[in-house]
């Protein structure tokens, strides 16, 4: 849930012209070349790409484009794969993206086309159509939601659809005796823009997202035992909740405002139910490590 750079577009037609190009195969000519008129044709359809920040449309299928244009730039998107001809474009896409901007979770290993190849063929190597992701949430998404056909987008565009710089995403937390549950959940707000409360809404829950982000939290959260428990000195809740805003503030600044990390933080920062000793019944600590750590003060 976070937005990326939108990246130069000032090489395209050098993708094209090399790999759409003709080679040799025991002995024989293969493939095929491009010639500067289907590649300004191929380019017009870049140019409306953009107009409509990625929507899909029948105009971005390339009907009036040659059959066999279409299945070499369609297979074009293989030479993106390391020590091929495209490889530069994975390098350059994946270049500051350490995390997934789906799920901020997993690492980016693959590139997700936003309208898919199988439909749009001249979009497969256009690197505004080229997202890095997860391998997870490319994989779910390759399942399909939303008919992207006609222009049902289930997903938001990482380049074109700007996120508001507000807190929309929310931590429901939940304290079941020794079990910590988090539920995240996506917050209607004014400043949002039409649809993309209930765009990521979906996102959430057709990639499985709040199973995966459950996962994380029951790792994630030991790792703060020791200073919960010391913040807790005295039972001073008030303590605890400073200490968990301060770290969101940092995983924040780390991460991103709408990451999971810091959305969890302020969201046990503002449950007294976990500040207030809760915390110790999900992260329990033997006794003596506690001692030993304030006679070391």
């Amino acid at each position: 849930m976070k937005n990326l750079p939108l990246p130069s577009r000032d090489d395209v037609d050098k993708h094209l012209k090399k790999s759409i190009t003709t080679y040799k195969y025991k002995k024989q000519i293969l493939g095929r070349n491009i010639s500067d008129s289907e590649i300004s044709d191929v380019i017009e359809i870049y140019n409306k790409y953009d107009k409509s920040k990625g929507s899909a449309s029948d105009t971005l299928k390339g009907s009036a484009l040659a059959k066999d244009l279409r299945q070499a730039i369609y297979d074009a998107y293989d030479k993106t794969q390391e020590r091929r001809k495209l490889y530069s474009i994975r390098k350059t896409l994946f270049a500051n993206v350490p995390l997934c901007p789906i799920c901020g979770i997993d690492p980016v290993t693959e590139l997700d086309h936003h309208l898919p190849r199988s439909i749009f063929s001249p979009l497969s190597i256009y690197v505004r159509n080229l997202i890095p992701v997860c391998h997870l949430c490319n994989s779910t998404k390759l399942a399909g939601f939303g008919d992207q056909s006609q222009g049902e987008i289930a997903y938001l565009h990482a380049y074109f659809d700007t996120l508001p710089d507000i807190n929309f995403l929310k931590a429901v937390v939940t304290l079941q005796g020794c079990a910590l549950h988090v539920n995240f959940e996506i917050q209607d707000h004014s400043l949002m823009p039409d649809g993309y409360s209930k765009r990521l809404s979906d996102q959430i829950r057709n990639l499985k997202l709040n199973a995966r982000y459950q996962d994380e939290v029951n790792t994630y959260i030991t790792s703060h035992t020791v200073a919960l428990h010391l913040s807790y000195v005295n039972r001073d809740k008030k303590s605890v909740r400073k200490f968990l805003n301060a770290q969101a503030k940092v995983e924040e600044t780390a991460f991103y405002r709408n990451h999971w990390r810091p959305t969890l933080l302020s969201a046990l920062a503002g449950s007294d139910e976990f500040i207030d000793g809760g915390f110790a019944q999900v992260l329990p600590i033997a006794q003596e490590i506690l001692d030993d750590m304030q006679n070391d003060k």
